[in-house]
């Protein structure tokens, strides 16, 4: 049976229905497929730039400091680390996030964030919350409200508003800014070198620049051992600028710094410090020094100077370590170089006498004259030095030569520096061209030569230690945070003479204690070595000597039968009633006996600290 026709009546009449269904088919088309490609845009040409504004906006790259190695003493004392501590900025993205900022600037005021959007513009809110944010530091910061709110609307990514704030603090600024809805304003972890030591020590300990990195001294020489590596994380936060535990990222822990051990224990330290301070004052000297050391490894036990580096008194304040710093003309303490020249290559004997004459000699060949304080008449070569001959020991430097002295100045380290590792040493100074006359006859008693008071302490520890020179030794060990230890063993540098030549100038320099200018550095049942010096002052400015002033020191060692402790007392210019009181066996013999004695004293009682040995590698 066939269909009817449809109602052509009824077609005519349902076609603009058609037409229409057939329009909005088509434009929802269009719409869906306009919907589509933004899709397609924004998800696959779009991604980046919007994952990137995303992650600047509600992810943070956190750095995790890693702590600088603490710098110790010997026994363990602090004397330079690191303290947790934090650092407050601004964050301009959270701070002017308009929807952030209304929820926040709504709940200060007790109001809905909607009613608020009804009242304020954007930028009549954003302005508001600023200000209360700068009132709210400027309660805590040193700075005026005024100044915190210019900080605030800068158009810098982030400005440091205080830094080094202690933990204790951080925390009560935290729970300040959740309880006056403070956003866009962060606290974030940093460290802080800290200097329990204080003056102490502190021209060889040294500082670090704003990036924790070594600048000088000790926290310079051992920045590479110091450094740690830091870490990162990285988390993700909410609108409100709270973090999103359940979204954090990569998290790399911060490898700290190993510790570095001095050799220096500042209970021997600050004993020396002490008998340096009282010498300097009660001698009216312009400068004092000190220096102590372990001959047979070249260990510095301690060393100390005035003026120093006196953060309460900086009027007389130096930023000069005169222990490796400062140059000075040693005088007679020098002529044991010129004696072991001699005795080592058979130019004198022991035992032989040398006319000294009656106080005056002139020399008619080079035209120049020396003078003594008494008259010595016949002396052994051991007399020359015992009695401090400057007669004598220019008589025996005749038969060296520049050649031989040279070579013997510079196999005892002089024009060179030790190797301590700290910078600013000076090597000294040695006339290595043609010599005049007049150096002849002054290098062989310390004159015309510059020297540190750090190179005349390892010279005469060279002495002490059978003729081996021995580089200084001013890091003991090198402590891992697994506790494992990279130990700095002792360095000899050469053999400056031989050890028969070092025994006979052991007995010399005990013979200047017992018979000679050196007895107020005896001390009562210690066999005590040493040599005085008296040198008179020169002025490079005016580049002449000062009449009247002079530069006095000791260096010397004990016990003589197995010398433990070498030690050199420098002052220059100190003032005495008399000039001809001024002279190194009275005022710089007696210091040293004091401090050789303390040493020794503590010495005894001195014990190794225990450690694991890393199985390679040596401190630097």
């Amino acid at each position: 049976m066939s269909q009817p026709l449809p109602n052509q009546a009824q077609l005519r009449r349902d076609r603009p229905v058609c037409r229409r269904m057939l329009l909005l088919l088509c434009v929802l088309l269009a719409g869906f497929s306009l919907v589509t490609w933004r899709l397609a845009v924004i998800q696959i040409k779009e991604s980046p730039r919007l994952t990137a504004m995303a992650a600047k906006k509600y992810q943070r790259h956190i750095v995790l400091p890693a702590h600088r190695g603490a710098i110790k003493d010997f026994s363990g004392e602090y004397l330079a680390h690191d303290e947790d501590v934090s650092e407050l900025y601004t964050d301009r993205t959270h701070l002017r996030e308009i929807i952030t900022v209304r929820h926040h600037l709504a709940a200060v005021r007790g109001v809905k964030a909607l009613e608020l959007r009804e009242k304020m513009g954007n930028d009549e809110t954003l302005t508001a919350y600023h200000d209360h944010v700068a009132k709210v530091l400027a309660g805590i910061l040193p700075m005026p409200e005024k100044e915190i709110r210019g900080q605030i609307a800068s158009e810098k990514p982030e400005i440091v508003l205080a830094k080094q704030i202690p933990e204790e603090k951080a925390k009560e600024w935290a729970a300040l800014f959740k309880k006056e809805h403070i956003f866009g304003i962060h606290l974030r972890p940093t460290v802080a070198r800290r200097f329990p030591a204080q003056d102490r020590l502190s021209l060889v300990l040294g500082d670090t620049d704003t990036s924790n990195r070594g600048r000088w001294g000790v926290e310079k020489m051992m920045d590479e051992k110091l450094t740690g590596i830091p870490g990162e994380q990285f988390i993700e936060r909410d609108k409100s600028g709270h973090e999103l535990p359940a979204y954090r990222g990569l998290y790399v822990e911060p490898q700290h710094g190993a510790d570095v051990h001095l050799t220096i224990d500042m209970q021997l330290q600050d004993t020396v410090e002490a008998i340096c301070e009282r010498a300097w004052k009660a001698n009216q000297a312009r400068r004092c020094v000190i220096v102590v050391t372990e001959p047979a490894t070249g260990t510095v036990l301690a060393m100390a100077a005035r003026p120093h580096r006196d953060l309460s008194n900086p009027d007389v304040s130096t930023w000069t370590n005169h222990v490796i710093d400062a140059n000075y003309e040693p005088g007679s303490i020098f002529k044991v170089v010129t004696l072991a020249a001699a005795l080592d290559n058979k130019k004198v004997h022991p035992t032989e006498l040398i006319d000294c004459g009656n106080m005056y000699y002139h020399d008619p060949v080079r035209n120049v004259k020396l003078s003594d304080d008494e008259p010595l008449g016949m002396q052994t070569v051991k007399g020359v030095l015992v009695h401090s001959s400057n007669i004598g020991m220019y008589k025996i430097s005749k038969r060296v030569g520049q050649d031989m002295m040279l070579d013997y100045a510079a196999r005892f380290g002089f024009g060179s520096v030790t190797g301590i590792g700290l910078l600013g040493e000076r090597a000294g100074r040695m006339n290595m061209g043609k010599w005049s006359n007049t150096t002849y006859s002054r290098m062989p008693i310390g004159y015309e030569v510059d020297v540190t008071p750090l190179q005349m302490c390892m010279a005469y520890g060279a002495i002490a230690n059978g003729g081996v020179l021995m580089k200084p030794r001013l890091i003991d060990r090198v402590v891992r945070s697994d506790g494992t230890a990279e130990i700095n063993p002792p360095k000899p540098v050469w053999q400056v003479c031989t050890a028969k030549t070092a025994a006979t100038l052991r007995d010399f320099l005990e013979g200047v204690v017992t018979e000679g200018t050196g007895s107020r550095a005896a001390m009562p049942g210690i066999r005590v070595g040493g040599k005085t010096g008296t040198t008179r002052r020169y002025d490079p400015e005016k580049k002449r000597y000062i009449e009247n002033t002079y530069l006095t020191s000791f260096a010397g060692m004990a016990p003589m039968e197995n010398p433990k402790v070498v030690c050199l007392v420098m002052l220059d210019d100190p003032k005495a009633e008399s000039a001809k009181l001024v002279r190194g066996g009275r005022i710089a013999a007696p210091i040293f006996a004091e401090v050789v004695r303390e040493t020794l004293d503590h010495l005894a009682i001195r014990h190794e600290q225990p450690f694991k040995v890393a199985d390679k590698g040596g401190a630097q």
